[in-house]
């Protein structure tokens, strides 16, 4: 029988030895480790330090989460997509994720269970820290032979969602984005020119069709939540990216977009901006798309930077205060989103 969990806290002894028993051998004790605490998680995860017969394990353990953010996730199906991502897709997919130990879902529920290897916490990613050159390089080219390689072919996984879906639509507008407007207009009246609030506001007003224009074209997979904090970064650099909860079919701009205005600073604007998108259509050709000119793209771009505004102002209008990295990270996604809408002069498509 399928097990799934609705609280870290209940990957006991039994649960290990049920799921991952004919991996490691018995284990004889479990020690969980709560990971991402105050950051906001779509989903509850912990580390779990394993007593196996081969010795000490560690795995990632992640099931819903523990507060109002679980059913906005099953709203959006977060959770069915990532462990089809996993079940179906991490294997051949040109973007390295975490190796999968177990992934099962409650189709009813969607209560889910999903164990990684545990690739420590060295190389984690952090948005509070500008985006190298040289990352926002890789992650773009990895970003590209992703898309390529699925470029107008997804017909194949009937499982795969489609990011172009009017009520999924309607409630990042309704549910999502236009809560967050006028709190995070009044939370940092410092970040916001009287032209960004009108144009924050007619995005939230427009958000539908914008939406809808920017996921057209082309469709493919994308990640849907690509930035530095879903990310391991080893030296060459290596992306290992984590948090697939978004996976799902759709205009390829989107990954890029949301990378650029998420993870990178004011220094890669302009010109390193400009090379690195036209670096990621040169991919994309050499991936063997055809039919995709660098004017879609760039227009495509602007577009998906429109829309993943949805990201910062929800963070912020639902900040707390007191919270402090939560602060400072809502401060900073929001820094970086204007200053990309800025720089793309993406105000002008509304």
């Amino acid at each position: 029988m399928p097990r799934v969990l609705t609280s870290c806290s209940q990957f006991t002894v039994d649960v290990a030895n049920e799921v991952l028993g004919d991996q490691f051998g018995a284990i004889h004790s479990v020690e969980l480790q709560s990971l991402g605490e105050g950051v906001g998680l779509m989903s509850s995860i912990a580390r779990a330090i394993l007593d196996t017969d081969q010795g000490e394990k560690r795995v990632v353990v992640k099931c819903i989460a523990q507060n109002e953010n679980s059913e906005i996730s099953k709203g959006l199906n977060f959770y069915t997509n990532e462990t089809n991502f996993y079940r179906y897709l991490a294997a051949e997919c040109p973007i390295e994720s975490p190796p999968c130990l177990y992934s099962e879902i409650d189709g009813e529920t969607q209560d889910f269970l999903l164990i990684l290897e545990d690739l420590g916490s060295d190389h984690a990613g952090d948005q509070l820290t500008d985006c190298p050159r040289e990352v926002m390089e890789e992650a773009f080219t990895r970003a590209a032979r992703l898309h390529a390689k699925y470029w107008n072919n997804i017909d194949q996984f009937a499982f795969l969602r489609s990011q172009i879906n009017d009520e999924t639509t309607l409630f990042r507008q309704e549910s999502i984005y236009k809560p967050g407007v006028e709190p995070t207009l009044s939370m940092f009246p410092d970040l916001i020119s009287p032209e960004m609030a009108d144009g924050i506001r007619a995005i939230g007003d427009q958000f539908f069709d914008i939406f809808n224009r920017a996921m057209e074209g082309p469709q493919t997979i994308v990640h849907g939540d690509y930035r530095t904090d879903n990310m391991m970064i080893f030296p060459g650099p290596r992306i290992v990216a984590v948090d697939w909860q978004n996976t799902m079919s759709g205009n390829g701009a989107h990954d890029i977009a949301y990378f650029s205005s998420q993870s990178c600073g004011d220094d890669v604007r302009g010109e390193v901006e400009m090379s690195a998108l036209r670096h990621y259509h040169a991919t994309l050709v050499e991936g063997g798309v055809t039919d995709y000119s660098f004017e879609d793209c760039l227009r495509d771009y602007q577009l998906n930077l429109l829309i993943v505004m949805i990201t910062p102002v929800a963070v912020c209008g639902m900040l707390d205060p007191g919270n402090e990295r939560g602060m400072t990270l809502g401060r900073v996604m929001l820094t970086r989103s204007l200053s990309a809408l800025k720089s793309m002069d993406c105000l002008s498509l509304l």
